[in-house]
């Protein structure tokens, strides 16, 4: 009887192991994170992205939104901090140090496609380029924030830039067809709505300047261990289509309105 009774303790104990490893290893049911949030709404894609991509995992995330309107450079702080949980950024060697990257592209590369904003009347300037070696020669000035990816492309490429400290969006009214900033480079997902938002400016209408990247979700270090399951969930968005679904929601108009069955590519260099 006593052997029998151990070997019964003995099932009991590695069922409780086994029953206690699985849940250890089961995936949460709720995500709470904290991610920023802009004036302009920008942020709105990649909250539906990630909300949407983890309820089909089975994962009810709630955002806590910041509350303030933080320029990017702020907001890479408060990355640094662990004060917000996540942010999409351009994808870069400096940022895979920093964070924990979500090693999954979060607009099938629509960062990389830039069309270009211009001062109102401008067009005629930009009607003379046909080719890189163009735009290098013509002495034109992009503004772009301080340090974007895009300060490494351009200088890759040999263009002439100035940099924004602090509030990027500042650039909009720093365009000029007389010196300084001549135009400003925006990915093919902002320049509609950031051309709305600035009846000043123009949309440049030969164009798009291409170059490989794309947003990811780059975690904080109090956040990183999220990591595995967010890309589990984007991974699937890719496969099921979500993401392209989300992309046709938010942009697509914007798609036609930019004419870009006209438009011509002009290749950009990518450094690593």
């Amino acid at each position: 009887m006593k052997a029998h009774s151990d070997t019964l303790m003995v099932l009991l104990f590695c069922l409780c192991v086994s029953c206690g490893s699985s849940s250890a290893w089961s995936a949460p049911q709720t995500m709470h994170l904290t991610l920023p949030a802009f004036e302009d709404d920008s942020h709105q894609y990649f909250h539906e992205l990630l909300t949407d991509a983890l309820a089909d995992i089975d994962v009810t995330l709630t955002i806590e939104a910041s509350s303030k309107h933080y320029s990017q450079r702020r907001t890479v702080k408060l990355l640094e901090k662990g004060e917000l949980s996540a942010m999409w950024l351009v994808s870069s060697r400096q940022r895979d140090l920093l964070f924990h990257r979500v090693n999954v592209p979060l607009t099938n590369g629509l960062i990389g496609k830039r069309v270009l904003l211009i001062p109102k009347g401008a067009q005629s300037l930009y009607n003379r380029i046909q080719s890189l070696e163009d735009l290098q020669k013509s002495g034109l000035v992009a503004g772009l924030g301080v340090g974007w990816f895009d300060v490494t492309v351009w200088q890759a490429n040999g263009l002439k830039y100035l940099t924004k400290d602090g509030e990027w969006r500042q650039l909009y009214n720093m365009l000029s067809n007389r010196g300084g900033v001549n135009y400003f480079p925006r990915g093919l997902n902002e320049v509609v709505n950031e051309a709305k938002l600035n009846l000043h400016l123009d949309i440049e209408q030969n164009f798009v300047f291409e170059y490989e990247r794309d947003f990811v979700f780059y975690l904080s270090s109090v956040d990183g261990y999220q990591e595995k399951l967010i890309e589990e969930a984007l991974v699937k968005a890719q496969k099921t289509g979500l993401i392209q679904k989300l992309i046709d929601k938010y942009w697509q108009q914007d798609f036609e309105h930019l004419g870009l069955e006209n438009r011509k590519t002009i290749k950009l260099v990518t450094p690593k």
